[in-house]
């Protein structure tokens, strides 16, 4: 174990040998404190939402964050590929022709190795992922699924704990 002794509290060091910098400190609360007050922005009598940050800018501060240092978005990309593994297989072997026909339409009309990739990236980037899933008329099978980029949402910051969930068909 490395003895840190003779570095003040909190502070940031040149890594001798390296471009690069380590910022010390003691209390991580400091590290991720806003200047300013988050309260909740109220829109009207019965919506409000918690905005990301003092300025309502994180999600696009740590996009720009990853994005301006190589290392930094070759990681993430890694993170985000080991986390989505070798993809989807799905097996239907089992199945009747009629559920293999469905499967097999389902899987043309959507992306899934590209949503998976898609959804294991805002999870890494953002903590949580946003996605929206389309029922046929009836309301009885999933049509469509669809990401909706994390840092674009805001059904992640609405006070309900989970997003509206609404059985219209949009297909």
């Amino acid at each position: 174990m490395s003895d840190f002794s003779f570095i003040p509290p909190t502070s940031v060091v040149t890594i001798p040998g390296a471009h690069a910098s380590a910022a010390f400190t003691s209390k991580t609360s400091e590290v991720f404190k806003e200047e300013h007050n988050i309260a909740p922005i109220i829109i009207n009598d019965k919506m409000k939402y918690i905005p990301w940050g003092g300025d309502n800018q994180m999600p696009y501060n740590i996009i720009d964050l990853i994005e301006s240092d190589e290392t930094m978005s070759t990681c993430q990309m890694f993170n985000a590929e080991v986390c989505y593994g070798s993809g989807l297989v799905y097996d239907t072997e089992l199945a009747t022709a009629q559920v293999q026909a469905q499967v097999d339409d389902f899987m043309l009309d959507n992306d899934l190795a590209s949503y998976f990739l898609g959804v294991c990236q805002d999870f890494k980037h953002f903590g949580f992922c946003v996605s929206v899933i389309i029922l046929n008329e009836d309301a009885c099978r999933i049509v469509r699924i669809v990401r909706k980029q994390a840092c674009y949402s805001t059904t992640s910051r609405l006070p309900t704990p989970f997003g509206t969930i609404s059985s219209r068909s949009r297909a």
